[in-house]
């Protein structure tokens, strides 16, 4: 009988056709505590609530280093996916066996949201978190660049920790990606990033948490 995850919990997930497992790390629940905090009837009108938009229902997670073929063996605290939305780890979308293995307190200080690019209301925003800042990039550059906001569920979380060791040969071909997350987020377009942060004159190594608390959004309320 499968258990819900909790935050903070260390899970695992055996990768498809194959005896192997990897694993990672539940941080924020969009549901469970942007939700229950935040009444997204009565947002102002140039907010974008994208967390609500594009990610009902996700777990941001971390996924750790290493692919074990025992679950016994899992010994990493290197990570190697530090923020990275998935459809939920115990719902219906997960179509891998899956398990919780421990429980480490989440720290919110350090917890950080992938940064993408949404077009709306002739906008073209940088979306972190719940902050979302007008861009002077216009419609048909962001949609040459990418980085939009899009939903992952967790086969594709396993592929994408697959991918980003070198190991790719574990995904079976006929659903095999060529590409994984480095399409979804600006942290891995250093020179794209620290352009569009320059242009919004923000310190691109400021911390989520230190940034969303100067904007009035302290991350603290929903821990």
């Amino acid at each position: 009988m499968k258990h819900k995850l909790n935050l903070g919990d260390v899970f695992y997930l055996k990768l498809k056709n194959v005896e192997k497992y990897v694993f990672g790390r539940v941080l924020f629940y969009v549901n469970k505590q942007y939700h229950k905090i935040v009444d997204v009837n009565k947002l102002p009108p140039d907010y974008f609530p994208y967390l609500r938009m594009f990610y009902n229902g996700c777990q941001l997670i971390e996924m750790y280093d290493g692919i074990y073929d025992r679950i016994d063996d899992f010994n990493s605290s290197k990570i190697l996916l530090p923020r990275v939305f998935t459809k939920g780890i115990d719902s219906k979308s997960n179509v891998l066996n899956w398990g919780i293995l421990d429980n480490k307190l989440v720290d919110y200080t350090k917890v950080d949201f992938p940064e993408q690019l949404n077009y709306g209301s002739n906008k073209v925003r940088l979306c972190r978190g719940e902050l979302a800042f007008n861009t002077n990039l216009t419609k048909e550059v962001a949609d040459e660049v990418g980085y939009k906001s899009m939903m992952n569920v967790p086969l594709t979380i396993a592929n994408s920790s697959l991918f980003f060791q070198n190991r790719t040969d574990l995904i079976p071909e006929d659903i095999r990606w060529p590409v994984y997350l480095k399409d979804r987020d600006l942290l891995y377009n250093q020179e794209l990033r620290n352009k569009i942060y320059a242009n919004l004159d923000i310190d691109p190594n400021k911390s989520y948490y230190e940034l969303s608390k100067e904007m009035g959004f302290d991350l603290a309320r929903f821990y």
